[in-house]
Parts: C-alpha cells; sequence; structure tokens
C-alpha cells in the first residue's frame, strides 16, 4: 500500500522501497521496546496469548535471550532505529548525491536483521520449544525488509 502511494506521487521504486522499509522497521520498533521493558524489568509481565505453545514471558527472559549477558530487546531496537535513521537521512538526500554509502548501511543493517530473526526463530522452534507473539512479527518482519532493502541496492535513484 505504502510503495503504491509513493509510485503514485512520482517517486523512483527505490524511493518507494525507502518509505515502505522505514513503515517495516517503524513497526518492528514498536513490538522490540515492550520486549526489551520487559527485558530489562519495567514490565512485570507481557500480555499473552492462551494457546498451547506460546509463552512470550518465558521465551523472552530465557537465558537465549540474553546473548553476551545483554537482553536482546536492546540490540535489536537499536537496529530498527537505526534503519528508521538511515532511511530518513536518504530521504533528505533525494535530488543531491547518490546515497550510496547510506544504502550500503541500510541494506547491511537489513541483512544483519535477517540473520538475526533467522537465528531466534531456530532458538525459539528447537530449544524453547515455545513461540513469542511479539518476536513471530519482529521475525516476519525482518524478514519481510530484505526485498525492499534489495531494491534500494539495486534501484537507487
Amino acid at each position: 500500500m505504502i510503495i503504491l502511494y509513493a509510485v503514485e506521487r512520482g517517486d523512483s521504486r527505490a524511493e518507494a522501497a525507502s518509505v515502505t522499509l522505514g513503515g517495516l522497521a517503524a513497526a518492528a520498533l514498536s513490538i522490540s521496546v515492550p520486549v526489551l521493558l520487559r527485558q530489562i524489568g519495567l514490565i512485570k509481565r507481557l500480555p499473552d496469548v492462551r494457546w498451547r505453545g506460546f509463552d512470550a514471558n518465558r521465551v523472552t527472559t530465557s537465558p537465549e535471550a540474553y546473548p553476551f549477558g545483554i537482553p536482546d530487546g536492546a540490540p535489536a531496537s537499536l537496529l530498527y532505529a537505526g534503519e528508521l535513521a538511515l532511511v530518513a537521512a536518504r530521504r533528505r538526500r533525494r535530488g543531491k548525491r547518490p546515497t550510496k554509502w547510506i544504502d550500503r548501511l541500510l541494506a547491511a543493517g537489513v541483512g544483519a536483521g535477517a540473520l538475526g530473526a533467522a537465528y531466534y526463530g531456530y532458538q525459539m522452534a528447537a530449544v524453547e520449544r515455545r513461540a513469542c507473539i511479539y518476536c513471530l512479527p519482529a521475525i516476519a518482519l525482518n524478514f519481510a525488509m530484505v526485498p525492499f532493502a534489495w531494491r534500494i541496492l539495486r534501484g537507487r535513484s
């Protein structure tokens, strides 16, 4: 929907992909913040679905959710905020010099997010044997960002 609006306005496909990528990063950030607040103890319990196999509180506080001793919500939130900042910087430079370095940093961040999402998806399925209702959409959003980052790299405006 966002990409269609941007193309109708006359933006290039890369610009439209940039707008969409920003929306996906904002959605992922809105999911990762409550998880981070739970992990650092500001929220006692996350609201959860009562379906068999789902336990957001157990998954987000498991040892696997604390790589290198820090909650995984912190680097995830920083990654999404960084992606938003790069999209904003890219949009500000429209009509000026090419944004090759911004595009590459953005693609690298999206790639790192997709790799992290694949790792945590495996951890939930194989190690925890429980799913997190917050983590599943975040994983999906990370994978959904990949084609838009690729479009930005391939068709810089």
